[in-house]
């Protein structure tokens, strides 16, 4: 009897591991079919999935290839997109719960939706054709049954709309405004005017880019190096917030007659931020100027517009939008002056000309591409002969002998220090630079502040061993790093002490006493915070790199209750801290941290040479992948070379019956 039982459980755990291994290497039933007919495809196209994550896309025209990149869209980032929608067209209240009213009427001020109609209704006949093409291929995947039975969709009981071609340039809008920093020009000296509508306008802005944890972008960087052989290497860093969702999605264009584009393309609309297309490589840094300023009240040029909001639950709630021009009031100041927003995204235009024309999918090679309208588009561009040249009016431009750094952020100067010193040895190996977490920023200011804590007196042991981690600390910001974690928190003491950032050259009579005082300040936070032993303030533990996926990680917002999938699948990502913002891996710093918190995300791509492959590094998390939260490693992602990932399964696009 035992040993029938005994032959029955093993018969029963073979058969449950065998079952386990079927779903493991078959793929779930929501993957992309092997064949899928789409209305108006002129010919059959073919898109590849990679076991990396990537795609490729076999068409014969410009035409199909942009039907087939709304198709890859749309299979690999369903629920991306659909988030995105709902919070560009401010409906996420109908969808999600009252709570989110607020981010849909800032979306409505914004005019993301109202604006995208009305540049739709302005395209020339050559880009509407396009963009119709891309939605005629993310309508076919938004509509397919295996889009429909992905975990999301059925939690909400939700079927994606169909969507319609201004979709898309409403999704350009909302990814123009993340990229955005609206500082007021002047700050009023009437200490009455905190109070007024500029205060919960920057509330509402806070709330929607926490909503899609998507901010930072100002510390995105482009670098590119020359070597003795006169190969240009080009470089891109795209910070993209605290999201746990895979944003960008990496594609391979292949068409008859017509090198390969290979390039990075972000879900919803056609637009390529980084990539190369024959022998001449691009990155843009994807960013927009938006300002708040005070103006008088002029009622001449007054105008409004009124929207509806219908939440699922509560009363409709009518927005009203005032316009001072093409500028948006966005608070009072009092009775003859108020603060307004100036933006591109305010009036009717689009980037999509130059972003076709960029990836050589506009249809009209030869001729000068367009302007950009919404993005500043500042970046670098690369041409076959390995010549380099700025894009835009990037704030920092940093060129050395045979490199140069192009970047938003105060920290990117000390970024271009270490490239250039690099670059002055040697040809530069994006794949090992990219990584590197040294420091110039720390390594100018240690030989010139560290000496002010040889009086330091009274030290006890705490004290006394984070000095000697400082003094033995070479200016890395490793994961392991205590040095990193000391001198960090010493330079947050004493930029508070002093009013400015710290600087080597600072000789004020005080300038030691105050050192040595913001030290014993640090070294005392630490303590509170990590306890006395030293060899536990490590930097990955000290500095957040959090990742959390948006919808599930607002569950105080969303009217459904998420607890079951928001603790378990969809729980954010804890990640180990390394680098730093002034290093040319780029990442957390608490000197001066991002607005909206850290920002861990970013994705980086690299091409070595005019017809090199586009290499890319970025944390890939598909909850829905096979134990994917036990198998994550916690080391930085491997390269992926985009062009040779092999394709693991295929897609043909086929023209549907008549």
């Amino acid at each position: 009897m035992s040993q029938r039982l005994y032959l029955g459980l093993t018969c029963a755990l073979i058969a449950a591991g065998g079952a386990v291994l079927w779903w493991a290497f078959s793929g779930p039933a929501t993957a992309p079919p092997s064949e899928h007919p789409i209305d108006g495809l002129r010919d059959t196209t073919t898109v590849g999935w990679t076991s990396r994550h990537t795609a490729t896309i076999d068409a014969d025209d410009d035409i199909d290839a942009l039907t087939a990149l709304g198709y890859i869209h749309g299979m690999k980032r369903a629920w991306t997109l659909t988030v995105w929608r709902h919070t560009a067209l401010g409906t996420l209240s109908a969808t999600f719960g009252d709570e989110l009213v607020p981010i849909d009427r800032h979306a409505r001020r914004l005019g993301l939706a109202h604006h995208a109609r009305r540049t739709y209704n302005r395209l020339d006949s050559t880009v509407r054709k396009r963009l119709r093409a891309y939605t005629r291929g993310l309508n076919t995947a938004l509509q397919s049954g295996r889009v429909h039975q992905r975990e999301p969709f059925l939690y909400f009981d939700l079927v994606p709309q169909r969507w319609a071609p201004w979709h898309s340039l409403a999704i350009e809008r909302l990814m123009a405004w993340t990229g955005t920093s609206p500082v007021a020009k002047a700050t009023p000296s009437d200490s009455g005017l905190a109070d007024s509508g500029l205060a919960d306008f920057r509330t509402a802005d806070r709330r929607l880019r926490h909503w899609l944890h998507l901010h930072g972008r100002s510390r995105s960087v482009a670098w590119a190096t020359r070597g003795d052989t006169s190969q240009t290497a080009l470089f891109a860093r795209h910070v993209l917030g605290a999201t746990a969702d895979p944003v960008v999605q990496e594609v391979v264009l292949r068409r008859p007659g017509t090198a390969p584009t290979v390039t990075a393309t972000l879900p919803g609309a056609p637009l390529f931020p980084t990539g190369r297309a024959g022998a001449h490589r691009w990155t843009y840094l994807m960013s927009s100027n938006a300002q708040l300023t005070p103006v008088g009240l002029d009622s001449t040029q007054a105008r409004s517009r009124h929207e509806r909001i219908a939440p699922a639950q509560g009363d409709e709630q009518l927005v009203e939008v005032q316009r001072q021009g093409t500028r948006v009031r966005v608070g009072s100041i009092g009775p003859d002056s108020a603060w307004v927003l100036q933006w591109p995204g305010l009036r009717a235009g689009t980037d999509l000309p130059r972003w076709l024309a960029t990836a050589n999918l506009d249809g009209q090679r030869g001729k000068a591409p367009a302007d950009f309208r919404l993005m500043q588009g500042d970046g670098l561009r690369v041409d076959s002969t390995g010549t380099w040249s700025v894009q835009g009016q990037p704030p920092v431009v940093d060129r050395g002998p045979a490199s140069i750094l192009v970047g938003r952020s105060d920290w990117a100067p000390y970024q271009a220090r270490v490239l250039h010193a690099e670059a002055r040895t040697g040809p530069v190996d994006p794949a090992q630079r990219s990584a590197g977490n040294s420091s110039a920023w720390a390594a100018a200011l240690l030989p010139a502040l560290v000496p002010s804590l040889d009086a330091l007196s009274n030290a006890d042991s705490t004290t006394a061993d984070a000095r000697s981690y400082l003094r033995n600390w070479d200016a890395v910001y490793d994961p392991a790093s205590i040095g990193a974690v000391v001198f960090e928190e010493w330079m947050r003491a004493y930029q508070q002490a002093i009013g400015h950032p710290p600087s080597p050259t600072d000789s004020a009579f005080f300038a030691a006493p105050r050192r040595r005082r913001a030290f014993r300040t640090a070294v005392d936070s630490l303590t509170q915070r990590y306890g006395t032993d030293v060899r536990r303030w490590r930097w990955e533990r000290v500095v957040s790199a959090r990742r959390y996926f948006p919808v599930w990680a607002a569950d105080s917002l969303v009217a459904q209750d998420l607890s079951a999938l928001s603790s378990t699948r969809f729980a954010p990502l804890n990640r180990p801290g390394q680098g730093h913002a002034s290093a040319l891996s780029g990442g957390p710093t608490h000197v001066d941290p991002p607005p909206l918190g850290p920002a861990p995300a970013h994705w980086s791509g690299w091409m070595r040479r005019p017809s090199g492959d586009l290499t890319v590094r970025r944390l890939r998390f598909d909850p829905a992948d096979f134990f994917a939260r036990s198998l994550l490693s916690r080391d930085r992602p491997t390269s992926v070379a985009v062009q040779q990932a092999p394709a693991e399964r295929t897609t043909r696009l086929v023209p549907a019956a008549p």
